[in-house]
């Protein structure tokens, strides 16, 4: 790892989190169906291990799915795993209480599964040796647990102080922070909590709440979420809402810049020197988001900096090198409605294939450009999620749904209802009919959609709409869905 970037790490082992170099490892274990066995065996002893199962979700199916994904992308097979993550390994980790123990059975168990489904002792053997760095490298407690971690709920926030001290940063209340730090110190016992404290005192201006958590010992240089997976120290937060006070302090107490700063930022004459000084900055992982191959490109793309941008391409293409996580870029670009910014990265090769669903749909600009290049909503029943449920605080949207069937969603696409697996799938028009979206429930029905289709449990659009909120008009919508064609 370039030694100039190592304040941004989050992991305590620089190294331990760091993927294979190439596709050689992968090819070594078995390929997919080696992998797929090995994440079977894994969660099979995990699902009998009484003190790690509590630390897992109730349904593992998702989970599975995603270690699937992030062993391929590990060991060196396609990079499916960052482009649908939105957290890295330290922060999804970090509420749990990951004591040397723990991390020892759940090492223990992957080890029995590995030999089960991997004959190449060799391969094993460095398998096993990095998956235990890593491993040991998300130890974040010794026992007994900090009150923190003492109830963990995934990646949620449970400890009442913790949740607190958010809203007294936001309102820059000084003394009502030192009164919570003093009586609940573990607040601060999260590295990444505490970052995100600081960022956020730092994007507010929040001079005195800076100050005092510098002195409780917050690292200056620690960065923290200002996207899903875009990482802004609280040097770079400050600056890019121009919290110059903020800013001088922080650079006075040891705040450093770097490459994804200067990217973010769009401060070009440092970023050329970078460039010039490394070329292969262009493509830098960030240690902010260990195993996940996020780089400056991806910073100017949530910066929304043409130039930046401009700048990182063409050191990356003097280089030979292709874009890292191209895909991810280009989905944020549309998200962001860059329409430069997609541009670019169309003509650098990133791939629209993969796109999936989103608002792209609907904008005069980006719509017919990445349509041309390949892009389409896909027919994984995401966009349902997206378009016709009131989750959110989404609302009913039929010019949305009807853009979204236009550029390849289909009525008869089915979504995951909840996160477990069990509780099985249904269409477009059960969403829509629950969340009362009557133009949507029309656009449904106009392109074909059956009003008598029924979930995985046999249920019809009309049984969706009995658990209805109680705003919802239940006659008009009722009315709309016995209509025959």
């Amino acid at each position: 790892m370039d030694p100039s970037l190592d304040h941004r790490r989050m992991l305590a082992d620089p190294d331990g989190h760091r993927p294979f170099a190439d596709r050689e490892m992968f090819a070594r274990v078995g390929g997919p169906a080696a992998v797929a066995a090995l994440i079977d065996g894994l969660y099979e002893r995990i699902e009998a291990d009484a003190e790690l199962r509590p630390l897992f979700g109730r349904d593992l199916a998702n989970e599975r799915a995603a270690q699937v994904r992030f062993f391929t992308e590990w060991l060196g097979g396609d990079a499916a795993y960052t482009d649908r993550a939105h957290l890295p390994l330290a922060h999804r980790h970090d509420l749990l209480p990951i004591t040397p123990r723990l991390a020892g059975r759940w090492l223990a168990h992957f080890k029995a599964a590995l030999a089960v489904a991997v004959a190449d002792g060799e391969a094993r053997r460095a398998v096993h040796d990095a998956t235990q760095r890593l491993a040991m490298a998300l130890v974040n407690e010794r026992e007994p647990v900090s009150a923190l971690r003492a109830h963990p709920h995934g990646t949620c926030l449970r400890y009442p102080p913790a949740i607190e001290s958010l809203a007294v940063v936001r309102r820059g209340d000084t003394a009502a922070l030192r009164r919570l730090l003093a009586r609940a110190p573990d607040v601060l016992a999260s590295a990444s909590h505490a970052a995100a404290l600081l960022q956020l005192a730092a994007l507010a201006g929040r001079l005195p709440v800076v100050e005092l958590l510098l002195d409780r010992g917050v690292n200056v240089n620690r960065p923290a979420a200002l996207a899903p997976l875009v990482f802004a120290t609280p040097l770079c937060a400050a600056r890019s809402k121009r919290r110059e006070e903020v800013a001088a302090l922080l650079v006075e107490r040891g705040a450093r810049e770097d490459v994804f700063t200067h990217a973010f930022l769009g401060d070009l004459e440092p970023l050329h020197a970078e460039l010039t000084r490394a070329p292969a900055s262009a493509q830098a992982i960030d240690p902010a988001v260990d195993a996940l191959a996020i780089t400056p490109i991806h910073h100017a793309v949530a910066g929304d900096r043409v130039d930046a941008l401009r700048s990182l391409l063409g050191g990356a293409a003097r280089a030979g090198q292709p874009i890292l996580s191209p895909a991810r870029a280009l989905r944020d670009a549309a998200a962001r409605e860059s329409v430069a910014i997609a541009a670019l990265l169309l003509e650098h090769g990133a791939p629209a294939s993969s796109l999936g669903a989103g608002r792209w749909v609907v904008h005069p600009e980006l719509a017919p450009m990445l349509s041309l290049a390949g892009a389409t909503v896909g027919t994984d029943g995401a966009w349902i999620g997206l378009s016709c449920t009131g989750n959110q605080g989404r609302k009913d949207d039929p010019e949305y749904v009807a853009a979204l069937l236009r550029h390849g969603a289909r009525v008869t696409d089915r979504r995951l209802v909840g996160q477990d697996a069990d509780a099985g799938r249904a269409t477009a028009l059960h969403y829509a009919a629950r969340a009362g979206f009557a133009g949507t429930i029309g656009v449904l029905l106009e392109h074909g959609a059956d009003s008598s289709a029924v979930d995985d449990h046999g249920r019809t659009p009309l049984d969706w709409l009995d658990r209805a909120a109680r705003s919802v008009d239940r006659d008009r919508v009722r009315s709309l869905l016995r209509r025959r064609p």
